[in-house]
This record gives structure tokens, sequence and C-alpha cells, in this order.
């Protein structure tokens, strides 16, 4: 270990510690059965999927154009940045994107994807991305891309979830509140968001985090922080707000529903 001063403050006097140790998130592979009728199925990202989950992204998520992330309209730049399936005992580790995707199965193209993101060293994986084609939007697909993108996660070694929300779009909203997600508050002016024809914005995204396999006991906790008063009524504000859709349980209650063997994995 290399030679360091001390903290600035000493801290975890009000969570549980352990040893350094190596840290990695691994992507594993899910895929769900055929569904409305045999016509979709939630697959395993291929690089034939490239074209058609480009064009997912570029149709119905095309305010990213110019920003971090506009790598997902580009089909040229996803064999260096995603796992895909034909490289999987390399890319599971090594690649920091996973794209889970739904298929339909007649075309084998895809019309929906999610995309999330590992942060290796902090244990985290960030829900970052999810977008349907416009005319493939129903409960369906969505749901089950959504069951496949949690187990995806949930099986990947991290202890701690992350995702940002537009604030254009209250359906993810909605789907954060009702999952359990815990609200750490509004971020004006955080992205650089594409204006049509040729203009930009910077947009205001809403993060909300969750602790999984036990991360939570090992955050400190308000008594040992020291805040200003101002940051303090902030926090008791964020704490009134979370408290009303807390869970239990690293399982949001609709995936147990749908799928209850994955309660005895996780």
């Amino acid at each position: 270990m290399i030679k360091l001063g001390n903290p600035y403050r000493e801290m975890a006097t009000t969570c549980m510690t352990r040893p350094i140790a190596e840290k990695k998130i691994v992507w594993k592979r899910f895929e769900s059965e055929p569904f409305e009728e045999g016509r979709f199925q939630a697959k395993v990202f291929s690089g034939r999927f490239i074209n058609s989950a480009a064009s997912v992204f570029r149709k119905a998520y095309p305010e990213i154009y110019g920003s971090p992330h506009e790598f997902v309209l580009m089909p040229e730049r996803y064999e260096e940045r995603i796992a895909l399936d034909e490289n999987w005992e390399e890319d599971s580790r090594k690649k920091v994107y996973c794209m889970p995707v739904v298929v339909e199965l007649e075309t084998d193209r895809v019309v929906a994807a999610t995309m999330l993101t590992k942060i290796e060293k902090n244990l985290q994986v960030e829900f970052t991305f999810a977008a349907t084609r416009p005319n493939y939007r129903n409960k369906k697909i969505m749901q089950n891309l959504r069951a496949i993108t949690w187990k995806t996660a949930l099986s990947s070694g991290a202890e701690y979830f992350t995702t940002f929300l537009e604030t254009w779009h209250d359906i993810t909203q909605k789907w954060c509140i009702k999952d359990g997600w815990q609200v750490a508050g509004i971020f004006p002016g955080n992205c650089v968001r594409w204006k049509k024809p040729d203009q930009e914005y910077r947009g205001c995204t809403i993060h909300c985090y969750r602790f999984v396999r036990n991360g939570e006991a090992y955050a400190t906790i308000p008594e040992e922080w020291s805040l200003t008063p101002e940051f303090r009524e902030l926090w008791e504000v964020i704490e009134r707000i979370n408290k009303k859709n807390r869970q239990k349980g690293d399982i949001p209650p609709w995936l147990a529903e749908m799928e209850p063997s994955i309660l005895k994995d996780f």
C-alpha cells in the first residue's frame, strides 16, 4: 500500500468498515422467454444489433446528441465501449457499458434498449438510459426489458445503484418512486442537450440512488456529518421525501412478483 497522510477528519464512526480489496463488477447474461405471442424477446447485446440499437436511440433519445453520451447514437462507436455477446467472457469484465435489448424476432432488430454503466472502483452501477422505438411503446416490452436490466445490475457485484432522470420525462420519475429509489437531488443545467434543428441547451437532471447487497451498512450517517445549517435543512427535506417510498430488500416488488424465483438468488 502506498504511503498516505492523515485524513482531514476521522470518519466511519457510525458505520461498518472492511479491508480494502480488489473490486469487480461483472456483467451477467440474461434473456427472457419470447413474449407477446412470440413476437419479442429480451436478449444479450450482439454485434448484429448495433445498427438497430443506435437507430432506437436516435429516434427515442435524440436530445443526447452533443453530450458525453452521444456515442449511443453512432453505431461505429459501439464495439469499443459496449459488452458484446460474441466476446462475452472478456467484455463482461472489461467493458464499462452493458446494453440489454428487446428484439423483434421476425425482423431481428432492436425495438427497445437500456444501458448500464459500471464504476468498478466504487462498486457502483448506474442505470443510464432506457429507450423504445416510438411505434413500439407498450407496457410488456419495457416491463420485460426492465426485468432483464434489473437482474443484470443485481447480479453484477455492485452494492450501490444510481440513476438520473430527465425533468421532461415524468414516466421514468414515477418508475423510480415506485421502485423505492431514494432521491438525491436535482442538478440544474447538469447535461448538455440538443434542441432541434441545430441548437443546444443545458438540461436539468434528477438524481437518485439505491443501496443493495448490504452496501448501506458501510455508509456514514448524519450523526457524524459536519453540515452547515443550510445543508442540514436540505438533508432533512430530502429524508422526509425518501421515507415515504423507502422499501426493504434489494428487489423491487414488481420484479419479485413477475419472477418469484429471483428471490432465492438475491
